[in-house]
């Protein structure tokens, strides 16, 4: 039996959904699986408390671009590279 607190990224849509309203976002503009996959090489690569700093910096340098859809793409592969490189 599966547990309901462990769903799969495309089973959080109905919670980006709610999250967003109760944010006063658009869901449309946000990517869980690229939001995971930062969230993922973070952890794995540097430390798992730095996964959700990680991914709460991404947000803030997001909400501050023009356009966030390119902003997101960007600021993630960035923030990947420099998990991957980190020796910190």
């Amino acid at each position: 039996m599966s547990n309901p607190k462990h769903l799969p990224p495309e089973a959080l849509d109905s919670w980006l959904a709610a999250a967003a309203a109760e944010l006063g976002l658009d869901p449309d503009t946000i990517n869980i699986a690229t939001l995971l996959d930062v969230a993922r090489d973070v952890a794995h690569d540097v430390a798992r408390p730095a996964a959700p700093l990680s991914t709460f910096l991404l947000g803030v340098a997001v909400g501050r671009a023009e356009d966030p859809a390119a902003a997101l793409a960007q600021h993630a592969k960035s923030l990947t590279a420099l998990a991957a490189s980190w020796e910190g």
